[in-house]
């Protein structure tokens, strides 16, 4: 009897030690998401984990509240400061569904159309036109846009491409007349962010199509050995410390606008990280006002990332976002409805 009562206790030990450490990770994600530093660059990555971290402490939570085990205290102390400060990963808003909507925006990285056939369906180009026709967005900014699949877009009256190379690059096309556009070129980097004035029916707005740095890591590729762990440390640097330069040119040229501005963006990081706190201080983060459930853009199952954005300038109010349940690409388009 004593053998299992010291069993049990030594297994109690130790599930307290992992949950410990599941907060200070928790902890480690607060810091990521608060502050900017060049030191942290190579634990950037933790951030997209958060959701996992998020579920294991209310698992741990409800495990000490079952067993009526005062350590319940720790998880439940993390959850209700995290839910105060805005932390979740899991919507419960409701849309208004009843209404008929004036503006209707998406955002969708296409991955140049399924160029090289990522996915084994060759009529993508085809569905993704009868799609867009079908949705009928005002405006459509895409990432990824290849220059070979004009005629996915030609039911758009008028449309601005911007390569950033030979064959790809970004677009926004538009059934609402275009009034002026322009190029943000980020500093340190390659990419850039394009923009539309167009005319609504009440005003004219300035839409941006950005595409930040991505972290370039193929996960199912990853070995336990050295050389995986020092390409996985400095793309991670790379990335974080590109992104950040991206993010204070983008803010800089959008705080300047002249009209209300709206934002597609695919931001290659999670609600949890510092470049989304950032934006979301001075935007609306659709998804947040009128999104629902996980919000998943990126098809990385086991883990609900959302990494595909829509903002606004807090003076347009929006009725209605949209995560469409569709396989064009790795990524899901999204919608907001003004």
């Amino acid at each position: 009897m004593k053998k299992i009562t010291s069993e049990k206790s030594l297994f109690k030990k130790l599930l307290f030690f992992f949950n410990v450490v599941n907060i200070f990770l928790i902890f480690i994600c607060l810091i990521l998401f608060y502050f900017y530093a060049p030191f942290l660059s190579h634990i950037s990555f933790l951030t997209f984990l958060f959701p996992v971290f998020y579920l294991f402490n209310i698992i741990f939570l409800i495990y000490w509240i079952v067993k009526i085990d005062f350590r319940c205290v720790f998880s439940l102390l993390v959850l209700v400061f995290l839910h105060y400060n805005s932390f979740s990963i899991f919507n419960f808003n409701q849309n208004d569904e009843n209404f008929d909507h004036k503006f209707h925006l998406m955002s969708f990285n296409v991955r140049l159309f399924n160029h090289y056939n990522w996915i084994e369906n060759k009529n993508i180009p085809s569905e993704l036109r009868e799609f867009f026709n079908i949705q009928s967005p005002d405006v459509v900014a895409i990432q990824e846009y290849h220059r070979d699949y004009k005629e996915v877009v030609d039911g758009f009256k008028y449309n601005y491409v911007y390569f950033s190379n030979s064959n790809s690059g970004k677009s926004i096309h538009s059934n609402k007349e275009i009034v002026g556009k322009g190029v943000v070129n980020f500093s340190n980097s390659n990419s850039n962010a394009i923009y539309i004035d167009v005319v609504t029916y009440l005003d004219t707005i300035r839409v941006y199509n950005a595409h930040f740095e991505s972290y370039k890591i193929d996960v199912p590729s990853l070995k336990a050995n050295a050389s995986s762990l020092d390409s996985f440390l400095t793309k991670t640097k790379y990335a974080y410390e590109f992104q950040e330069n991206q993010l204070v040119d983008l803010l800089n040229h959008m705080e300047k606008s002249p009209y209300m501005v709206m934002l597609a963006v695919d931001l290659n990081n999670t609600p949890h990280s510092y470049v989304y706190r950032k934006i979301n201080e001075k935007y609306n983060d659709l998804f947040r006002i009128k999104g629902s459930g996980f919000g998943t853009t990126y098809a990385l199952n086991f883990i609900p990332f959302r990494i595909d954005y829509l903002f606004t300038s807090k003076t347009i109010l929006s009725k209605k976002f949209k995560t469409h349940n569709v396989e064009f690409s790795d990524h899901k388009p999204i919608s907001g409805y003004f």
